[in-house]
């Protein structure tokens, strides 16, 4: 066509051209920032999943940041058990040492119990000095509150963490005893409470228990109080107790409750017959006690068996943990409270809590409870580590040293539970969080560079493109604006 008003083909060219150089500022801005979506108008769809996944990469960061935090401050209070730890085997040293009554003098003695009195003040000094960030981590501040009428039905509750409910609610827990624990027993008879056979001989007896054994000769005749006293002499060394009945039946019975415990007397040397031609040994069937014709019994305590929460209790003894979805705790009942029966009480506030996620869930909260580790806090059974001080019960001067052995030795596993309670939180806690986090922000960050990122060979070979496409429409406005001069050329023919 041969119009010169309007230039059609210029207006091709021109639109060409100025498409192209569009496209080739957008390819330079790319390559020159490295995004292919730099604002909403690149990729609206993209922009905002970008968005999204940024807002996870940064609540991600933060997480991290909070476990490291608590890596810290577990590893202080960790570092400080440890150190504890040394002080109570220099202490089980000196304990031991002390039980040599022969080699020892008063003053010897004197200075043992002063260094033990110095060790105590160190743990003491360590547990209520030793604190992360102005928080004392090991006195007891980062332990559960407990509260409840029938907590007196429990020696101790051990709260190693525990959800509570929907802003900060109490947890309500609801213990049930189905069977009673029991201590392994076993019985010698006697006649009227003397000790009678039917030959007028001496009697030797082997009895045992869960920490030794020992043998026992008696003469015919020996009354039941004097035989008590002499068993009684080794029971704390052989780990059990004497009880006398009403029916003339000497008990040997273990100190503690369990399945653990045992319990044996045996007829070593006699012609194992008493004055009524019947066995001297007898054992206990739950309801009575019965003879035993080959004059030896050997028996096992009994392990309670408990709920907490409707969940099933691993026991030893009368000690139980629980580990359920939203609590762990451990605790021992009193011997009173060994019977059928339940007790509730609520954990009301407390523990540590460590964000090990990157969302705002509450359920993404890792909590620990981190008990007190003073002298007067850790210790067993047999009692409190400060009962071994200068006065105390068990002193090493003029106390119970059998009864400081085992305390020292209660206070070592008490310790060393929570040490290594505290190494599992790191390691399956806080460090498996980490390495999840660690391999989601990869994969997050994967997906946004999907996303955002250009790709530089790409936009390269479009910015070559777009370059010859350019200088191509260049080329063909140039052309278009010359056609009209054609027409001119017709006019001048």
């Amino acid at each position: 066509m041969s119009f010169i008003n309007t230039n059609i083909a210029a207006f091709m060219a021109h639109r060409a051209l100025s498409t192209h150089n569009n496209q080739m500022f957008d390819t330079l801005r790319h390559l020159s920032t490295g995004l292919r979506v730099e604002s909403a108008k690149d990729d609206p769809a993209g922009m905002v999943a970008s968005s999204s996944l940024r807002s996870d990469m940064v609540g991600i960061d933060a997480a991290m940041n909070s476990i490291t935090r608590g890596e810290q401050i577990i590893a202080t209070a960790e570092g400080a058990i440890g150190e504890i730890n040394e002080l109570l085997l220099e202490l089980q040293a000196i304990v031991t040492e002390s039980g040599n009554f022969g080699g020892l003098g008063e003053q010897e003695r004197m200075a043992m119990q002063s260094e033990v009195d110095v060790i105590l003040e160190a743990i003491d000094r360590i547990a209520i000095g030793t604190e992360f960030n102005g928080n004392q981590l090991l006195n007891g501040n980062f332990d559960y509150e407990l509260r409840g009428n029938e907590l007196s039905n429990f020696e101790w509750v051990h709260v190693n963490n525990a959800r509570l409910g929907t802003g900060g609610q109490p947890l309500d827990i609801h213990a049930d005893v189905l069977v009673a624990a029991e201590k392994a027993q076993a019985g010698i008879t006697l006649d009227n409470g003397v000790l009678s056979s039917s030959m007028g001989l001496s009697v030797t007896f082997e009895i045992a228990g869960s920490k030794g054994v020992q043998q026992f000769t008696f003469a015919d005749g020996t009354n039941k109080l004097d035989m008590e006293a002499a068993i009684s002499t080794f029971a704390e060394e052989l780990g059990i107790e004497v009880d006398l009945t009403s029916n003339n039946e000497l008990i040997i019975k273990s100190r503690e409750y369990g399945s653990s415990q045992i319990a044996t007397v045996r007829v070593v040397e006699a012609n194992g017959q008493n004055s009524n031609g019947g066995p001297f040994v007898r054992s206990w069937n739950g309801t009575e006690w019965t003879d035993e014709a080959d004059n030896e019994h050997t028996d096992n305590g009994v392990d309670a068996q408990m709920l907490m929460n409707g969940q099933r209790a691993i026991v030893q003894g009368l000690e139980a943990h629980v580990v359920a979805n939203g609590f762990n705790v451990e605790y021992r009942l009193t011997e009173s409270a060994n019977v059928v029966g339940d007790y509730d009480f609520e954990i009301v506030s407390g523990g540590a809590f460590f964000d090990v996620a990157a969302g705002a869930n509450r359920s993404e909260l890792a909590t620990l409870g981190i008990r007190s580790m003073t002298t007067g806090s850790i210790g067993g059974f047999d009692g409190m580590l400060s009962k071994i001080r200068t006065g105390g019960e068990a002193s090493v001067l003029d106390g119970n040293l059998l009864q400081a052995q085992r305390i020292v030795e209660q206070a070592v596993d008490d310790v060393t539970k929570t040490r290594g309670r505290l190494g599992s939180f790191m390691r399956y806690t806080l460090e498996s969080a980490r390495n999840n986090l660690d391999a989601t922000l990869e994969q997050v960050a994967a997906a946004d560079t999907a996303i955002r990122d250009a790709d530089l060979a790409w936009e390269t070979a479009a910015l070559a493109r777009t370059q010859i496409l350019s200088q191509s429409a260049l080329q063909a406005l140039s052309m278009a604006n010359s056609h009209p001069m054609q027409i001119l050329n017709l006019l001048n023919a």
